[in-house]
C-alpha cells in the first residue's frame, strides 16, 4: 500500500500526517527529529531579521518610527545590487508586501528613491526602504533575491539583533584574505552560521494582470541535502501537490513519491515556508486553489 506524506497547518505549525500502515504518531515523531536536525529555521514574526555568511551580511529592521532599514556589508570581491522588486516580505497573516524604493537620505519622499541599491566590494552601506502599504510592526518572512541567489533572513529577538549589529563595527571589511574573514566572523558570531544561500528562479507577474487565472510560482528553491543524503550521495526529485489560500500561502502540502534520508521532509518544509506563490484569481478575486511544485535535489561533488 503506497504511503502518502502530508504536511498540514495545526495551530500555526506545519504537521506531517502519513497515511497507510504507519501510525500518525510515529510519523510526527520521525518528522520532529528530522526537522530539528536541519539547519533551516521556521519563519516567525519579528521586527528584526539578519543574514550572515562569509560573503555578505544583511541587517533588516522595522523601527518604532515606522521606518524600514536594511544594512548591507559586502565582504566579497564583486559589486552587489539589490532591486527593490526582488525583496519580498510576508506579514503575520501571510500577505506578501512589496517595497517601493531605496532612499539614500532623508530628503526624499517614500516613493522617490531609486529602484535598487548597490554596494561595492568590501563596502558597508545602510539604506532606508520606501513603502506604500500599511506599516507592519513585525513581519514573518523576508527574502532578498540577487540575480539567481536568494538570501533568507532569520527573524531575531531585539537583544540578539542588537548583538548582531554591534558586532558589525568590529568587522574589517577591507580584508581580502578569505581565511582572515572566516576567522574574524567565527570569532564574532561563532561556528553556527545560520544564513542559507540557495539557488532560485523568479517569475515576474502582476497579480491583477488577468481577471481569471491559476496560481503562479514566484520563487522556488533548490533545498540543500540532509547530512544523511549527502553522506550517501543521494539526490532526486519529487512532485508536491499544494493547496494555497487567497494570499498564496500553503495550507497543505502532499507528496506521493517520498525520498529517503529526510529529503521528503526537507522538501515539504522548503516549499511551505520559503517558496512564494501568487494565488489563483476568479473574476479578479483571489481564491483558494490547487497547485503543483517540483523539488530537485542536486548531488554536489565533495569539495
Amino acid at each position: 500500500m503506497k504511503s502518502v506524506l502530508t504536511l498540514i497547518r495545526v495551530n500555526g505549525l506545519l504537521t506531517p500526517i502519513r497515511s497507510g500502515c504507519i501510525l500518525t504518531v510515529i510519523a510526527v515523531l520521525i518528522w520532529s527529529i528530522t526537522a530539528q536536525a536541519t539547519p533551516d529555521f521556521i519563519p516567525t514574526s519579528s521586527a528584526y531579521h539578519a543574514y550572515l555568511d562569509s560573503k555578505i551580511l544583511f541587517a533588516f529592521e522595522l523601527t518604532s518610527n515606522e521606518e524600514i532599514f536594511v544594512e548591507v556589508i559586502n565582504l566579497g570581491e564583486s559589486r552587489r545590487c539589490l532591486s527593490i522588486d526582488q525583496i519580498s516580505m510576508r506579514n503575520r497573516g501571510g500577505t506578501m508586501l512589496k517595497l517601493d524604493s531605496f532612499l539614500y537620505d532623508g530628503t526624499k519622499s517614500k516613493l522617490e528613491g531609486n529602484p535598487r541599491g548597490c554596494v561595492r566590494q568590501r563596502t558597508r552601506r545602510k539604506f532606508e526602504l520606501g513603502y506604500s502599504f500599511e506599516f507592519p510592526h513585525e513581519v514573518r518572512k523576508v527574502v532578498f533575491l540577487a540575480v539567481r541567489q536568494a538570501f533568507r533572513l532569520e527573524p531575531l529577538s531585539q537583544p540578539r539583533y542588537l548583538e548582531f549589529v554591534n558586532k558589525l563595527d568590529e568587522i574589517n571589511i577591507g580584508v581580502s584574505s578569505e581565511y582572515l574573514k572566516m576567522f574574524k566572523l567565527r570569532s564574532l558570531y561563532g561556528d553556527n552560521f545560520y544564513g542559507s544561500r540557495i539557488s532560485c528562479r523568479r517569475v515576474n507577474t502582476s497579480r491583477t494582470s488577468e481577471r481569471t487565472r491559476g496560481p503562479i510560482t514566484l520563487l522556488s528553491t533548490f533545498p540543500q541535502q540532509t547530512k544523511q543524503a549527502k553522506k550517501k550521495k543521494k539526490g532526486g526529485s519529487l512532485s508536491i501537490r499544494l493547496k494555497l489560500d487567497p494570499n498564496g500561502e500553503v495550507l497543505e502540502a502532499v507528496t506521493e513519491t517520498p525520498l529517503d534520508f529526510g529529503l521528503t521532509e526537507r522538501a515539504l518544509y522548503e516549499v511551505t515556508y520559503w517558496w512564494d506563490f501568487s494565488p489563483a484569481f476568479e473574476i479578479g478575486k483571489p481564491v483558494v486553489s490547487e497547485h503543483r511544485a517540483k523539488v530537485v535535489y542536486r548531488v554536489r561533488k565533495a569539495e
